[in-house]
């Protein structure tokens, strides 16, 4: 869910230590950093600044942003894609796509993230068999 500008500031001011009760909230409130939340909202509000984020964040060692480890939302089966020519493409919710290619196919991957990160879906298609020139009574 996207944090909008008001409940962004509604939820500062409710943590802000001059501005809030401290008795309406558990430890776990209190302690929230403010610097954190200002630069968390900063980079979450902009397109740019989000995906500059989530690309220094997949490069860091130990993580990762590979649709494998995220479950998906919703399954969709290649029949339901538009054909490229070298690449298949689906659209998303979020305005962006899902796209998957031959290469992706043939290593069994069905887990495909949004180019705009905001899903994943298991793309639903059955491997095909190579064509072979095979004539009847020779094999």
């Amino acid at each position: 869910p996207v944090l909008t500008s008001r409940e962004y500031h509604r939820l500062l001011l409710s943590r802000h230590p001059d501005k809030s009760d401290p008795s309406k909230h558990n430890s776990t409130q209190a302690d929230v950093d403010i610097g954190s939340l200002k630069k968390a909202f900063t980079t979450l509000s902009s397109p740019e600044s989000r995906m500059r984020y989530d690309s220094e964040l997949s490069s860091l060692p130990g993580l990762s942003s590979r649709p494998s480890q995220s479950r998906p939302a919703h399954v969709v089966s290649l029949e339901d894609f538009e054909d490229l020519g070298q690449v298949w493409v689906y659209g998303c919710r979020c305005g962006e796509h899902y796209a998957i290619n031959e290469a992706d196919m043939e290593n069994e991957v069905h887990l495909v993230a949004c180019s705009g990160r905001s899903e994943v879906i298991w793309v639903g298609y059955e491997a095909q068999c190579p064509d072979y020139d095979v004539t009847p009574g020779e094999a």
